[in-house]
């Protein structure tokens, strides 16, 4: 058997790879968290692509894509990063703006339009949000470790990569200009709940190790 991937099931896979590496739980409760959707239409929806082989479901373990489902995710990975770099660059539009149309747009575009938007960008290694874009081919570009904030001791720090996963987490970087190239000081770790105090041009706020585990930085240049 085998089904054409629609956009809820192109969703469904790209949302199993990205959780897969960032080292996520890929469980129901977070796809659902994840998709907004139900945990029984997580379930109705792993089952449905693992009878098609794109993923390896087993009940009450966690979930993987198979080489197939694989496959499929990262060309929508590409089409959705690709996306967000044209919007950004092209259009103008803030981070928070081209996560979400880049939402929408990544189950559309054919390989060669998408291959005139990578030309056209000139064929960036990562999209505004410092995650990776994968070529034609499904290949990732070779990345560094740089530590999220919640690992960091006090200094100044310049941002690499945002993780986008939910509107709350895009909100909050839209709210106080988390973008990548951005410098700001660490001047407190909360010791307690591993929070943190950052300056922020002239602002001071406390952000949460939900947050602070998805800022990637490294020390800023003196």
């Amino acid at each position: 058997m085998s089904i054409t991937p629609s956009p809820s099931i192109e969703k469904f896979l790209r949302a199993v790879y990205i959780a897969s590496v960032r080292g996520q739980k890929v469980n129901g409760s977070h796809l659902s968290s994840t998709l907004n959707i139900s945990a029984a239409a997580v379930t109705d929806m792993a089952r449905k692509l693992s009878q098609n082989g794109l993923i390896n479901y087993v009940k009450h373990r966690e979930l993987s894509l198979t080489k197939k489902g694989k496959k499929i995710a990262l060309k929508v990975v590409r089409n959705h990063r690709l996306w967000e770099g044209f919007l950004h660059k092209s259009l103008g539009l803030n981070l928070e703006e081209i996560h979400r149309e880049a939402e929408l747009l990544e189950h559309f575009g054919t390989p060669e339009l998408m291959d005139k938007i990578d030309k056209h960008l000139e064929y960036p290694q990562f999209d505004p949000h410092g995650d990776p874009i994968p070529d034609a081919d499904g290949k990732l570009p070779e990345e560094q470790n740089y530590p999220a904030l919640n690992e960091c001791s006090p200094g100044k720090y310049e941002i690499l990569r945002v993780y986008y996963d939910n509107s709350d987490v895009s909100n909050f970087f839209a709210e106080y200009n988390f973008k990548v190239g951005k410098i700001i000081e660490l001047a407190l770790q909360f010791k307690m709940d591993n929070a943190v105090l950052l300056k922020i041009g002239k602002t001071t706020i406390v952000v949460n190790e939900n947050i602070a585990s998805k800022v990637f930085v490294k020390p800023a240049a003196e």
